[in-house]
């Protein structure tokens, strides 16, 4: 038997055991229990949880129970803010309506139901969850099930549920005259402003633009190298403070990536950093960074300011990617530059959407052109 640390070796079965003390017998001696996988990483996860008494032996179990397995389960195989999202989701939606129910009596119809009360009376105000939130709520459950299916024989109510369709929201994008009294109104000897000039031109996501230290600015090459990213989440610990600001990795590893400086903005940015420190924040001009809430209170301020109707901050990432499609950029090159983590985001979310709108509006003055752009564009 091959074997490895934390009391885990591999059988001659193939399959790996971690070995644990479950508690003493009467003449206080320890009493083992063992755990059995088919890959070292799980084997370890279900020692783990067995270690702190998750891991569920006997049934039946409740919703309650067989989230709390499959919460830790996660813990090493997702981010720091997916992993407490996760609670804040079935804390929010599911724990009160489903919890204290044991698994093996929730049913289609439940769910069915759950679906429709939660799409008409759910949420804060009571007016209905959006489609998209319970596609999230129910492809949450719908892992934690598959779980229980897969690791305990457990039935899983969930698995021929349909998931509601998601709306496909038209994405809000800023004028060419708005483009225009951006960049032209901003100071950008402000790092605020500057920031906000920066993202139209980069197509930066708001949490990579807070992150983003003098050390990310290459002069030499005129390049952005998107490392991290800022988020504040729900805080798990003991402290006062119920939130706390997280620096991460970005959400994908497509998101590491190297973002071309504007040539325009160059100037600035080399009198900025001339001021800074490697470790100082772009935004800041310090060691300390400001958060996408407060900056999205500031770029509202800034479009008041110079006359802009509001448009929410993503809006200048959207608007940096049609005015990429109209430029012509392929649809590789687009995707890289916004971190896509797959060229069928990029294609469903901007390509398809922006050159059809693009096609009709030319249309009308050239219908030759439109005609032979929809050619050509397959």
């Amino acid at each position: 038997m091959s074997r490895r640390g934390d009391n885990i070796h591999k059988r001659s079965d193939g399959r790996w055991e971690g070995r644990y003390i479950s508690g003493r017998n009467e003449l206080d001696k320890a009493v083992y229990k063992s755990v059995y996988a088919h890959s070292y990483a799980e084997c370890s996860e279900k020692l783990k949880l067995a270690r702190c008494d998750l891991l569920p032996v006997s049934k039946p179990i409740t919703i309650d129970e067989l989230f709390a397995a499959w919460h830790l389960s996660r813990k090493n195989k997702v981010k720091q803010s997916t992993f407490v999202n996760y609670l804040t989701l079935y804390n929010n939606y599911l724990r009160e309506r489903f919890g204290t129910l044991k698994v093996e009596n929730l049913n289609s119809f439940m769910l069915n139901r759950f679906i429709d009360d939660m799409l008409t009376n759910g949420g804060k105000k009571g007016l209905g969850l959006s489609p998209t939130t319970m596609q999230s709520i129910m492809i949450l459950l719908r892992s934690v099930l598959e779980y229980g299916e897969l690791e305990y024989g457990l039935s899983n109510a969930a698995k021929h549920i349909s998931l509601p369709k998601a709306q496909n929201n038209t994405i809000s994008v800023f004028s060419k005259f708005e483009i225009c009294r951006i960049r032209n109104c901003a100071d950008l000897c402000n790092s605020i402003e500057l920031g906000i000039v920066l993202t139209l031109f980069t197509g930066l996501r708001i949490g990579e633009l807070c992150a983003l230290t003098w050390e990310d600015i290459d002069i030499a090459e005129q390049l952005i190298h998107v490392r991290k990213t800022l988020f504040r989440i729900a805080n798990q610990g003991d402290s006062a403070q119920k939130t706390a600001i997280v620096i991460d990795t970005p959400k994908s590893k497509s998101s590491l990536r190297d973002v071309p400086i504007p040539s325009f903005l160059l100037g600035e940015i080399v009198m900025l950093k001339q001021c800074c420190s490697d470790d100082d924040f772009i935004l800041t001009c310090s060691p300390r960074p400001t958060e996408p809430r407060t900056y999205t209170l500031r770029f509202k301020s800034f479009l008041k300011r110079i006359g802009v109707p509001y448009r929410n901050f993503h809006a200048l990432r959207h608007t940096f990617a049609k005015q990429c499609v109209k430029s012509g950029v392929d649809v590789k090159t687009l995707s890289e530059l916004l971190g896509h983590s797959s060229v069928k985001i990029t294609l469903d979310r901007y390509i398809r959407r922006f050159r059809e709108a693009y096609l009709v509006l030319i249309y009308y003055t050239n219908p030759a052109a439109a005609v032979v752009l929809y050619v050509n564009s397959g």
